[in-house]
């Protein structure tokens, strides 16, 4: 019994030193346990933001193979790609490094790059092998978002680049295009990022970068003007011809210069909306701002005459024509063409005035068409034909009083020169088949037939006695004609006193 209630103490102190303990079954899978747990903490505490980027196509995109990068460094990858609401867009879902995170904001943008072949440069040639990729431009912003529409196209300012963005108003866009180059003294100086057509209609606005140091030469005087293709100008000092560079031939581009005689502007902000000229001939042209309009009515033709051809004094250009049209009177049938034309005051000096106003001074009109005032069509180019309006003095032209129509004054019109010379020549061919040829020629012949009939016998006869009077009188003195004397003969003094 004693023995038995021994073994039975130590069976006890034994399983209760067993039940104090942990056994080492358990050691491996705590350890795994805790590995884990810390591995995915690990994983989690790097894990990056998931965004979804809005594109119009997935071309070469793929799931758990595009990349994307910035700066040709990858900073995430895409993990889904789906359609978006209505098939209307591709859906990609993509993850990002944690680094990242605070620079998706509302101002941060993708888009894909592949190989792209343009005149200007070559784009992506490194995804023929490697396949697209994504780029990322990241921004700081207010606005914390995980949604992006992605870009159409590669924009032309991306992050950390230094410059200034500014506004161009143009009629039309032309030959430009997103990526178009601006020049500065042939310098490529800035490119086109972006255009819109305005809410009403009338404009193109045009956003340009204009990259640093350049950015700073851009002031409040500062002309915008097209630089595609070539500029052709014809003048009395010959033939120009001029182009900005190859690529702004091909593909088109701006540029733009600060002319000395529009002297130095101000400073500029982000975003300041500039004209945009036809050509560097506009864009050195001053702006004048005020006008005064007259009618000039002419009865001629005015093929080659076009809206803003020039009207000259003394060849020198004071203004443009406006517009013209045709108007008929149902009563005489008669037409006549009214052209309105504006005469800018700023561009000419009248001694006298304190200023030169934007009204007509009565007084000075009265004496210019007392003096012959009026307005002709010229030929400006003989090779294209175009018109312009010549205002000079033509002293043989009526007089007339002032007169007013529609509101505005009328300035007098004489025929263009080649008007006047037709007007001439046919004047000159009326008079020439007024002459009565057919009398003339009757009496000619009526003349001829008198002349056969009477006068030419009594002219022969005549030529007859005088020929035999030079003979009488002519005498050789051996066998000379050197000497002349009067025959002795008596026959022959007969002969000559009758003849």
């Amino acid at each position: 019994m004693h023995e038995t209630h021994g073994e039975s103490k130590i069976e006890e102190a034994v399983w209760q030193e067993k039940k104090k303990g942990i056994s080492a079954v358990w050691i491996v899978p705590i350890v795994a346990l805790v590995i884990g747990l810390w591995l995915f903490y690990q994983s989690w505490s790097e894990k990056g933001p998931e965004i979804v980027i809005n594109f119009k196509s997935a071309a070469g995109i793929q799931a758990g193979k595009t990349p994307i990068k910035y700066k040709d460094v990858v900073v995430g990858k895409v993990t889904d790609v789906t359609f978006g609401e209505a098939l209307k867009t591709v859906k990609v879902t993509a993850e990002l490094k944690k680094n990242m995170k605070p620079f998706l904001s509302e101002n941060t943008r993708f888009w894909v790059v592949q190989a792209r072949l343009g005149v200007g440069e070559v784009q992506g040639l490194d995804t023929l092998l490697s396949g697209v990729y994504i780029v990322i431009d990241p921004h700081e912003g207010k606005e914390k978002i995980r949604q992006f529409e992605g870009l159409e196209h590669i924009p032309v300012v991306t992050a950390g680049e230094k410059g200034r963005t500014f506004k161009l108003k143009a009629d039309t866009i032309g030959s430009l295009s997103i990526g178009s180059p601006i020049y500065y003294k042939r310098l490529r100086a800035g490119s086109i990022a972006s255009y819109k057509l305005d809410p009403d209609g009338k404009y193109v606005t045009i956003e340009v970068f204009v990259k640093a140091p350049f950015d700073k030469l851009v002031d409040s005087k500062t002309r915008f003007y097209n630089a595609s293709g070539i500029n052709v100008n014809m003048s009395a000092n010959g033939f120009e011809m001029q182009t900005e560079s190859l690529i702004s031939l091909m593909m088109g581009g701006l540029a733009f210069d600060n002319f000395p005689e529009f002297g130095k502007g101000e400073p500029v902000p982000q975003k300041y909306v500039f004209r945009l000229y036809e050509n560097r001939q506009e864009a050195k042209k001053r702006d004048y701002k005020r006008a005064v309009y007259f009618w000039v009515y002419f009865d001629e033709s005015i093929r080659g005459l076009s809206v803003g051809a020039p009207v000259e004094f003394h060849g020198l250009e004071i203004g443009e024509v406006v517009n013209y049209s045709l108007v008929g009177n149902a009563d005489t049938a008669e037409f006549k063409i009214p052209i309105l034309i504006k005469i800018e005051p700023e561009r000419f000096t009248i001694l006298g005035k304190k200023s030169n106003e934007d009204q007509v001074d009565l007084s000075v009109f009265k004496k210019l068409l007392d003096k012959g005032f009026s307005a002709q069509l010229q030929t400006g180019n003989l090779i294209t034909g175009e018109l312009f309006i010549d205002l000079g003095f033509h002293p043989d032209v009526a007089k007339s009083g002032i007169k007013k129509e529609y509101n505005y004054y009328v300035i007098p019109s004489v025929p263009a020169t080649m008007a006047s010379l037709k007007s001439d020549l046919q004047t000159i061919l009326k008079r020439i088949a007024a002459i009565p040829f057919e009398e003339i020629g009757k009496e000619l012949n009526a003349s001829l037939k008198d002349a056969r009939g009477e006068t030419l016998p009594k002219l022969n006869r005549s030529l007859d006695a005088l020929s035999k009077l030079i003979k009488r009188y002519q005498c050789a003195d051996d066998g000379s004609t050197k000497k002349l004397h009067r025959c002795q003969c008596a026959d022959e003094q007969k002969d000559t006193k009758t003849a």
